[in-house]
């Protein structure tokens, strides 16, 4: 499970086994209880599942993706080619 992003309580990751899906993130709160991650898609930034996130945390999540796309579609496809990633922190 490689962290893309890290915000605030907001944790940006994929799944190896989701690279053979449409791009897309898991997006999780450190709030949270029961731990549901957000599906985001990266393409159109739909929200897919909403997990347990409120709808700010969602809102805040999208402007994140929109401002960071292309940085994370080339963590998630460095991912896909070596198995690694870096992890952006933003402030």
């Amino acid at each position: 499970m490689p962290k893309l992003v890290v915000y605030r309580n907001l944790v940006f990751y994929i799944f190896a086994y989701d690279l053979l899906e449409r791009m897309h993130v898991h997006v999780s709160s450190t709030r949270s209880r029961t731990g549901q991650s957000a599906k985001i898609w990266l393409d159109t930034l739909a929200v897919f599942e909403q997990g347990s996130l409120t709808r700010r945390e969602i809102k805040t999540a999208l402007n994140l993706l929109e401002e960071h796309k292309q940085v994370i579609q080339q963590s998630i496809q460095l991912f896909a080619e070596t198995g690694k990633t870096q992890t952006l922190t933003i402030r």
